[in-house]
């Protein structure tokens, strides 16, 4: 069967537009005679909401963050339960033992109210999305129902004033009494980001973690089910039954904004891997990380319906679902993925691979469909060496030890991975590089090894001394090699091994670019682009961007200053092909490590300003501390006096992650709790750095940054224009 390919004549509804009518219709019966409090017992008049996202000033690119009105009842129905069961069912329909409940009747748990519904089976062919009910410790009466119903929607929804200001609401009066809005314990993770099982364990749905942070909709309704499932007596046909689970109603509903890069598509191939490095991270991934575990690869009827909903054109596809990334290429479906995803975008492909699926035969197949971008992690080319770490066969080491040739013999760009874990030594590295230098990749990534607090494997190493050797390293490999040669994460050697955390200094050059032509050298520091003086990495980035013609870059050199030419205007030569390699950018060819930016500075202070702020605390990472302070010094230093730096760890992983990227809202908690009770004081704004969240705002076990604001009752503010570091 071919796959099923996009129909871009078939109309899709608003993005969703369905959720939209079950969250109004579910908040208007909840704020029905009812009265929101703050933690000051003031009253609140909400009068708009906002599904929640990262940052509503750029939400359009995701439909989230926009503004709806908020319209509330006259009175309260006679019948909630029933009132917020009919927007249930305009989006989901409830199974049992996975058979959907197309008609049943129903009765509140107390006889008070019954009715029935009836569903229409879907004739579209589309993929089942269903999803098991996960376990609740509510149980709510009918009369509390709608308040902790309340508690569940405000996960993904802001209740906003007149004037646009977020309401975080307290508690909630009503003719029953006052009962509190609580805030989970941020410690702790999201509800849904738990492993829960299936019913039965021959059912096999989709896990509420793999869309409890890039699809927050979804999990509001399996928590609503929950909710309302004690409340309800169900029968079918006259014999009482009860929901296991719910499936989405209609796909089409479930479309949303997107980036429009195929990889919304082929991602998903990647569920598995086929070999078992020891130095993996996923094997210490805790059971709470939002993110889902795979046994097998994608089924045929969900990547056809994937497929059928992706509208590059339009910049719109079906929901995502976080799975672990594993190895794209061992899915025997990727050639055929590739040519039907090359009919509808011209956008290059983008692969990370252990490289022993690439055989000869696969490289052809993807050389049909260029443009194809590749990271191959390498690792070593002892052979022996590479199947004892990576508990690899032969025959597949060869494969990926002799792949970089075919990918070379088929202009296929690539760079190289390697882990400078103790399994693999520098004398061996050293060797690797040697070796694979002469095939032209564009650039050679060194990952400092890095290890979660449940990591299977010893890990018995001091950071420092090891990840210190590494760069050292890194630095003279760079002078016996035309290929760039980057540590990551990078802003270790930037911020520890250099006097200027943020000087624009030179990584290398990619072979075959403008830049590789023109003379810079790593370690070369550029002080100018044309008429342009940046004083940051990423302002020269932006800089080179802009350029066009000859350019004379004036670099410092080992005490000298020095005029070089970039001719832009040179025809790139294999490897290089243009300034974007996959994720990374590469202007003319030039490497550098990613760095704070001007339009940083601005958002910290206008975000300082609009607070009024006197006091304000500024989250980072003990990686980017010296940058940090660096940066503020001389870019805000209207402010500088008033700013606090507070260092969050990664306590949820543990081990030696360092990285913000990787800290849950939790982690950032306990380092604003640690700082508030060293200092003794509390301050006016917490400023929290965008990097770790996704469109969603949810950090890596599905929670939403703005409850750090619930929590601290004061203003927090992400810095939504956050520099994102891919180095």
């Amino acid at each position: 069967m071919a796959l099923v390919t996009t129909d871009p004549q078939v109309g899709l509804p608003r993005a969703r537009a369905a959720f939209h009518r079950y969250i109004g219709s579910v908040l208007g019966l909840t704020l029905c005679g009812a009265t929101l409090q703050d933690h000051r017992g003031e009253a609140l008049h909400p009068t708009a909401y906002r599904l929640r996202c990262r940052d509503p000033h750029s939400a359009s690119d995701h439909g989230l963050g926009e503004s709806m009105p908020l319209t509330t009842l006259q009175r309260v129905p006679d019948d909630p339960v029933g009132e917020t069961l009919t927007a249930l069912l305009d989006l989901t329909i409830p199974e049992n033992a996975k058979v959907p409940l197309f008609s049943a009747d129903w009765t509140t748990g107390d006889g008070a109210a019954a009715g029935s519904w009836e569903h229409t089976p879907d004739t579209s062919g589309d993929f089942t999305f269903s999803y098991p009910l996960p376990p609740t410790d509510q149980r709510p009466d009918p009369h509390t129902y709608l308040v902790s119903l309340l508690d569940i929607v405000l996960d993904e929804a802001d209740l906003l004033t007149a004037e646009g200001t977020v309401v975080n609401a307290s508690g909630i009066l009503t003719e029953s009494g006052h009962f509190p809005l609580a805030v989970r314990p941020l410690a702790r993770p999201h509800p849904l980001a738990e492993r829960i099982e299936n019913a039965r364990a021959t059912i096999r749905r989709q896990p509420l973690f793999s869309v409890s942070q890039t699809e927050p909709t979804i999990p509001v309704l399996a928590r609503h089910w929950s909710l309302l499932a004690p409340l309800l007596r169900l029968s079918k046909n006259g014999e009482p039954t009860r929901p296991e689970g719910f499936r989405l109603r209609r796909t089409s509903d479930w479309v949303v904004p997107s980036h429009g890069h195929p990889s919304e598509v082929y991602e998903h191939l990647a569920r598995v891997c086929n070999v078992a490095c020891s130095f993996c991270y996923l094997f210490g991934n805790p059971d709470t990380l939002a993110i889902a575990r795979a046994k097998k690869s994608i089924a045929r009827d969900e990547l056809d319906t994937r497929m059928a909903y992706y509208r590059p054109g339009q910049r719109r596809a079906l929901f995502s679902a976080q799975w672990e990334l594993n190895e794209f290429l061992v899915d025997p479906r990727l050639p055929e993925v590739m040519r039907t995803l090359r009919q509808t975008t011209d956008r290059p492909f983008f692969f990370t691979t252990n490289g022993n699926p690439l055989t000869p035969r696969i490289v052809e197949q993807l050389a049909q469909v260029k443009p194809v971008h590749f990271v191959v992690s390498t690792n070593t080319v002892d052979e022996p060496l590479r199947q004892e770490v990576m508990k690899e066969r032969p025959g597949r080491t060869w494969t990926a030890l002799h792949c970089l040739q075919e990918l070379r013999k088929h202009e296929i760009p690539f760079g190289v991975s390697l882990v400078a874990t103790p399994d693999f030594p520098l004398a061996d590295l050293t060797r690797t590089i040697e070796t694979v230098s002469e095939l032209d990749p564009n650039f050679i990534r060194v990952n400092e090894p890095g290890f979660t607090r449940d990591h299977p494997s010893p890990m018995d190493f001091d950071t420092d001394v090891l990840w210190g050797s590494v760069i050292e390293w890194a630095q003279s490999m760079r002078d016996r090699t035309h290929v760039p040669v980057i540590a990551i994460p990078s802003a270790y050697e930037e911020n520890f091994f250099y006097d200027d955390p943020l000087a624009a200094r030179v990584i290398g050059t990619v072979p075959g670019s403008p830049a590789a032509s023109c003379g810079l050298r790593p370690g070369d520091v550029i002080r100018a682009v044309g008429y342009l003086r940046p004083t940051t990495r990423s302002e020269v980035v932006s800089a080179l961007m802009l350029m066009k013609g000859k350019v004379t870059l004036r670099v410092q050199r080992s005490g000298q200053r020095l005029d070089l030419t970039l001719d832009t205007g040179l025809p790139p030569r294999y490897p290089y092909t243009g300034p974007y390699i996959g994720k990374y950018l590469v202007p003319h060819g030039v490497v550098t490590a990613p760095s704070l930016s001007s339009g940083d500075a601005r958002g910290i202070a206008r975000q300082i300003e609009e607070a009024g702020a006197r006091q304000s605390w500024l989250v980072t990472s003990s990686l980017m501390l010296p940058a940090a302070r660096a940066f503020i010094e001389r870019s805000v230093t209207d402010h500088a006096d008033g700013i606090d730096f507070v260092v969050a760890t990664n306590d949820y992983l543990g081990g030696n992650i360092r990285v913000m990227d990787m800290c849950t809202v939790g982690d950032i908690h306990a380092a604003l709790v640690r700082h508030q009770h060293r200092t003794g004081r509390t301050p006016d704004l917490i400023l929290v750095p965008a990097t770790g969240f996704n469109a969603h705002g949810r950090d890596l076990v599905g929670r939403h940054w703005g409850d750090l604001e619930r929590a601290w009752k004061l203003p927090v503010r992400l810095l939504g224009h956050t520099t994102q570091f891919v180095f």
